[in-house]
């Protein structure tokens, strides 16, 4: 069964603290967590390698820079979620979505 379909877009942040050729990819697609047919659309993230994207393994978002301008990868995971909420998410879906927390 399918849990991720092909993404709709997603951006690719280099990250080569965690191996050679690693990189966080920021998704938005169509997603069926409870693989019961029911497909959502979502902005997840994955870890990709060399050899492809692991949909197995948790990616572990660094959140001390390592960059020079400062930034951590978490700064640019969620420049990356921005990114493709502004293009492909009105703000009516995400407003209407939101669940009290607190």
């Amino acid at each position: 069964m399918t849990i991720h379909k092909d993404p709709i877009d997603y951006i690719d942040i280099p990250a080569p603290q965690h191996s050679s050729g690693a990189f966080y990819r920021v998704v938005y697609g169509d997603v069926d967590w409870n693989q019961d047919g029911k497909f959502r659309r979502a902005i997840y993230v994955l870890m990709g390698y060399e050899t492809g994207i692991n949909y197995r393994r948790v990616a572990h978002i660094l959140t001390t820079s390592n960059e020079p301008n400062g930034l951590s990868d978490l700064d640019l995971v969620q420049a990356a979620v921005q990114k493709l909420k502004e293009k492909h998410c009105s703000s009516d879906q995400f407003t209407n979505n939101i669940m009290d927390v607190y």
